[in-house]
């Protein structure tokens, strides 16, 4: 590799080794640069897609689910929610709300957190359109998922895994997020850029992405480093 001067630094001369100098010119580069949306780069030392498309001025190609999957249905459906608010707000129930709680077995009047229970709800409609059992485990819990998902053998990809191979994270793999104390948040993976995340999520905000939020929202603001546990793919074991 050869970082050029303009990044700020000596240019460094093809060798085939990856050493401490090289590194050390990434890291400046990456304090230097923006990705291609103009968005400051991780100074990892790491020449992953963003520093690639950086160095290269290339587009960074955007990952979509196959067509004709169960998870492209499963994105759709979920797409087909985002709006949806809780009745009254901050209430954890409404007429779709209540629907994606029961899904799980729980009953709405409890007034659970039911970002789990959406994506329950969206792997049931798109299972049942064709005729096959929901791959989801049955869970309204973000970590009891991830725990469960683990126990069925169905793949996960940590978070150290998911960044140093960004693409490990496909369309339609749930993201979990520990948030400590046994709380959780939990979404859906619409499509992957580099490292940027589009996912939809529900029971959160569009701004913050919130656990405790008030609807479904399609968001544009997370990165796979900031998946703090990691990403499943219920449709495939290892």
């Amino acid at each position: 590799m050869r970082i050029p001067e303009s990044s700020g630094g000596k240019a460094l001369e093809v060798d085939g080794i990856f050493g401490p100098s090289t590194e050390d010119a990434v890291k400046l580069f990456q304090a230097q640069a923006v990705d291609p949306k103009g968005r400051a780069l991780e100074i990892d030392g790491v020449v992953g897609p963003m520093t690639w498309a950086a160095l290269f001025r290339t587009e960074i190609a955007v990952a979509k689910p196959e067509s004709g999957t169960l998870l492209a249905r499963v994105i759709q459906i979920a797409r087909s929610q985002v709006g949806v608010m809780e009745e009254p707000i901050g209430s954890n129930r409404g007429t779709e709300v209540d629907q994606y709680v029961a899904s799980t077995g729980l009953k709405p009047e409890g007034e659970h957190a039911w970002c789990v229970c959406f994506l329950y709800w969206c792997f049931m409609q798109a299972a049942d359109a064709e005729d096959r059992p929901n791959p989801m485990p049955r869970t309204a819990g973000v970590l009891d998922l991830w725990r469960r998902a683990g126990d069925r053998g169905l793949l996960r990809v940590g978070r150290s895994a998911a960044v140093a191979n960004p693409a490990s994270v496909r369309p339609g793999m749930i993201f979990i997020i520990d948030s400590g104390g046994g709380f959780g948040h939990a979404g859906l993976v619409r499509s992957v850029q580099g490292v940027t995340l589009t996912t939809i999520e529900g029971n959160t905000t569009d701004k913050t992405g919130s656990r405790e939020g008030v609807g479904v929202f399609e968001r544009r603001a997370r990165t796979i480093s900031s998946i703090n546990t990691g990403f499943i793919d219920v449709t495939r074991t290892f």
